[in-house]
């Protein structure tokens, strides 16, 4: 608040003298560090989203072929599927969680047990099964693991999208590996 100190006396001569006006910014001060105590405490950070990948023991794991789900990612962000020893196969990123998920019922149902397993959990999703779902998860039947296989040029955020559409999937075992150009054999001569 400004104020001013003392009167206005006039002079013999009829000038008046301006009275001295004094700023005091202490309820401006007081604001600002209410504003800052404010924002501090309503501010809420995001945490960095980090991708957990559980690393598997050391030595070779053996996997059926029939098992594994490769997708490509070129050097442009093109993906590719491929099952096995099928054919590779374009695939848009939005279809690959779908394409997973039916992949790992199919993958289910072709184990011992797969379609009771099967059976039970779609009990349990309308509520007819009595049995918990930690119980019900550790008794988990599919084996298919998902290679992603990245070009060397391929840009990052291409590899991270698609560990997110595997991620949202439900795929716990999933590798990524380099892409290895296979030599071309010469051509005759």
């Amino acid at each position: 608040m400004a104020g001013a100190e003392g009167a206005a006396p006039t002079s013999g001569k009829g000038v008046k003298r301006r009275a001295k006006f004094v700023n005091d910014l202490t309820p401006m001060v007081d604001i600002a560090f209410l504003l800052v105590i404010f924002f501090m405490t309503t501010t809420v950070f995001r945490e960095p989203q980090a991708i957990e990948i559980s690393l598997p023991p050391k030595g070779t794991v053996l996997t059926a072929q029939s098992n594994v789900i490769s997708i490509f990612i070129d050097s442009v962000g093109q993906t590719t599927k491929q099952l096995a020893d099928e054919k590779p196969n374009p695939i848009s990123l939005d279809s690959i969680e779908s394409y997973l998920r039916t992949e790992e019922r199919r993958n289910v149902e072709r184990q011992p047990g797969g379609p009771e397993f099967l059976a039970q959990f779609e009990a349990m999703k309308a509520g007819r099964s009595k049995d918990s779902l930690e119980r019900f998860i550790r008794r988990r039947v599919s084996k298919l693991v998902v290679l992603i296989d990245v070009n060397q040029k391929s840009r990052y955020q291409h590899m991270v999208r698609v560990m997110d559409q595997v991620q949202a999937a439900g795929m716990s075992r999933f590798s990524i590996i380099p892409h290895e150009e296979k030599p071309q054999p010469p051509k005759g001569g």
